[in-house]
């Protein structure tokens, strides 16, 4: 959320930010944000945007490709304790893999990836969006059972 504020205040980014800040207690200067969305306000702001930039957790990723939307994952690292595993180095890389997502592994690669992304062109979707919906919930319930 950091890097994306300062790309922010520094003019990389020039369009609105909308933010979905969850319980990080970082306070950003240069983006519209909310600690949390209601689920229709979360699905219009992802239709609204031009591209998503989001962490490896799988509802707004599945949300955004539903809605053809580019999408650049940074994911959470363990060593700076944003997360208990590097589990969501895995998930980026294999639907990196699969050419569904753009990953900025490190932060330094978040303008290049965010280039990347205007001319990104979303894979169609091979499988129902109520399915992928499950798929997620069930993956996100499994995630927040193992590590909190």
């Amino acid at each position: 959320m950091k890097a994306v504020d300062e790309l922010k205040g520094r003019g990389i980014i020039t369009d609105p930010v909308v933010a979905q800040l969850g319980d990080g207690g970082y306070e950003p200067a240069n983006l519209d944000a909310a600690a949390y969305y209601a689920p229709e306000d979360f699905v219009r702001l992802i239709g609204e945007a031009r591209m998503v930039i989001a962490h490896a957790g799988m509802g707004t990723i599945i949300e955004a490709l539903n809605q053809h939307k580019p999408v650049v994952v940074v994911p959470r690292k363990a060593t700076l304790g944003e997360a208990n595993t590097d589990h969501q180095f895995d998930t980026a890389k294999q639907l990196e893999a699969e050419g569904k997502v753009l990953v900025a592994y490190e932060v330094d690669d978040l303008p290049d990836m965010l280039q990347q992304a205007e001319s990104f062109v979303v894979p169609g979707c091979a499988v129902s969006p109520e399915l992928l919906d499950s798929v997620g919930t069930f993956i996100e319930a499994v995630r927040k059972q193992r590590y909190g």
